[in-house]
């Protein structure tokens, strides 16, 4: 599905990646692992085409990612950031605003029950709707952003950090709802400790590039 072939990147001095091969196919979970600043989220921006590579190349379906292209890989690829500012007012008006992107409007028709079915899953109560997102917790801001990837119906998870703000027990879900499911492909950041149990994880160590 997707494939590094001999890929530089490097900030001033710094090397990000450097002459660096790496493949992942359909349904693969990959877990990037790496200290603080080294470049893992920039490795979701270089797939995105958010950031291009100094040197090689990168593949999804054995085709080079361009300034073309990026933008039906990016209809394909949900994304959620760590960060817990995911916007002001009214929680259903945040999900309507994504869902009324030209990208998504074909998710629309069955988006309550799909919202429905998540919040039971990550044990948020339906009247959150109803609030506004600067009155939510941390946690709940999280989930909220969880759903808002997962109403798109995509196959494809960028997952920076996502459970960060969440206790043991919903971290431990959070994690077998998306590791645990074989149509997923599925590369994540976490430096949490808990592995999913029958799921076979491709571990990518940037500290060791």
């Amino acid at each position: 599905m997707f494939e590094f072939r001999q890929v530089t990147k490097q900030f001033s001095e710094k090397f990000v990646l450097q002459d660096f091969s790496f493949k992942i196919a359909e349904g693969d979970k990959v877990n990037i692992v790496g200290r603080s600043g080294i470049g893992k989220t920039t490795l979701f921006r270089l797939l995105l085409g958010l950031e291009k590579p100094d040197h090689g190349t990168i593949y999804y379906e054995n085709e080079p990612i361009t300034d073309v292209n990026v933008w039906e890989l990016r209809k394909k690829v949900a994304y959620v950031s760590q960060d817990l500012n995911i916007g002001r007012g009214n929680v259903q008006a945040f999900f309507d605003e994504t869902l009324s992107l030209k990208a998504n409007v074909l998710q629309k028709s069955n988006s309550k029950a799909e919202i429905q079915k998540h919040f039971a899953c990550f044990e948020l109560s339906e009247d959150i709707l109803s609030k506004n997102i600067e009155e939510l917790s941390g946690g709940e801001k999280q989930r909220i952003a969880i759903i808002n990837a997962l109403i798109l119906n995509r196959k494809i998870f960028f997952l920076d950090e996502i459970t960060s703000a969440l206790d043991k027990v919903l971290k431990a879900r959070t994690l077998d709802y998306f590791l645990q499911n074989p149509d997923l492909t599925v590369l994540y950041i976490s430096h949490d400790s808990y592995l999913p149990t029958g799921v076979e994880l491709k571990t990518l160590k940037l500290d060791e590039i």
